[in-house]
C-alpha cells in the first residue's frame, strides 16, 4: 500500500524538512515546490491531474483551495487540527508509514507543537533547543539580515504592555527569531511586521480569542486570512493578513491584560 502513496509537501519549516527526510530515506520521491507558510493546494494543480487511478495522494499541511481526489489523506496540525490532543504532522506521517521517530525528530515534532516548553518538559538540553531553533529559522527562511533585524526591533520598537506582555513593530516579515529572543521574558508576543501581518506567541485563550474575532470579522470581508496552532488549550500561536493595534488587542481580549 505504502508505494502507492504520493506526497504533496506544504510550507518549510523544521517539521517539512524531517518529513521530508523521511520520506527520502523510504524511497519516496515527494512533490516538493519548497513553498512557503501558508501555501495551497493550487500550488499543485498540475501533478494532480497527473495522478494514475492506483495513487493515494498525501497532502502535508496544504490549505485546500481546489477540489481533491476523494481518496487523499490529508495530514495537517493547523487550525481545527491543531491542539494538545493531536498528533503533529511528522507523529502523523511516520504512523502513516509505520516507523518510529528517532530523537531529533521528537524534538522537531515537540517542537512544532509546544515550542520550547515543549522540549523543556521532554528534558531536552540547551544545546538541543538552540539546534532545533536554529533549524526551525533556517528552514523558514531567516536569513543573518533578518536576525539583525529582530535584534534592532526590539531594541527600537518593543513596547511593554502588561507585566507579561510586549508589543514589537517587525523591521522584517520573518517573527521567529524575535519570539525565540523574547519567550523567557513575556509569556504575550504581539509582532506587526513590515509586510503588515500579525502574528502572535503565547497561551491557548488569548489564540482562541483571535480566532473568535477573526472568525466574525473575516465574514463580511474575505481577502482577511488567519491560520493558528500549537498545544491548544494550553498554549499556541496565531497568525493574520491583518496587523493589529495595542487598542485592538486590549478590546480583543478584554480584562485579560491591565
Amino acid at each position: 500500500m505504502s508505494e502507492k502513496y504520493l506526497f504533496f509537501l506544504g510550507g518549510n519549516d523544521a517539521e517539512m524538512e524531517a518529513i521530508r527526510e523521511i520520506l527520502s530515506s523510504k524511497g519516496f520521491v515527494p512533490e516538493d515546490k519548497k513553498l512557503l507558510w501558508g501555501a495551497k493546494l493550487s500550488e499543485y494543480k498540475d501533478e494532480l491531474s497527473k495522478l494514475s487511478e492506483v495513487q493515494i495522494p498525501v497532502f502535508v499541511e496544504l490549505n485546500l483551495d481546489i477540489d481533491y481526489p476523494t481518496n487523499a489523506i490529508i495530514i495537517d496540525h493547523h487550525n481545527e487540527e491543531a491542539g494538545a490532543d493531536k498528533k503533529t504532522s511528522i507523529e502523523q506521517v511516520a504512523e502513516l508509514l509505520n516507523i518510529q521517530l528517532n530523537r531529533w525528530q521528537q524534538l522537531i515534532s515537540i517542537n512544532d507543537k509546544d515550542y520550547i516548553e515543549g522540549m523543556l518538559e521532554f528534558g531536552a538540553t540547551q544545546s538541543e533547543i538552540d539546534d532545533v531553533r536554529a533549524c526551525d529559522r533556517k528552514c523558514q527562511g531567516v536569513t543573518e539580515e533578518d536576525e539583525k533585524l529582530a535584534e534592532q526591533s526590539i531594541s527600537y520598537y518593543c513596547q511593554e504592555i502588561s507585566p507579561d506582555g510586549a508589543f514589537i513593530l517587525s523591521m522584517t516579515d520573518k517573527t521567529s527569531p524575535i519570539f525565540d529572543r523574547l519567550y523567557k521574558y513575556y509569556r504575550h508576543i504581539f509582532i506587526n511586521t513590515i509586510g503588515e501581518k500579525f502574528s502572535y506567541s503565547g497561551t491557548g485563550k488569548v489564540v482562541n480569542n483571535f480566532v473568535q474575532y477573526f472568525q466574525e470579522i473575516s465574514k463580511s470581508n474575505n481577502s482577511i486570512e488567519f491560520w493558528y496552532g500549537g498545544n491548544i488549550p494550553f498554549s499556541g500561536f496565531f497568525g493574520s493578513n491583518l496587523p493589529l493595534t495595542i487598542k485592538n488587542i486590549y478590546e480583543i481580549n478584554e480584562g485579560i491584560f491591565k
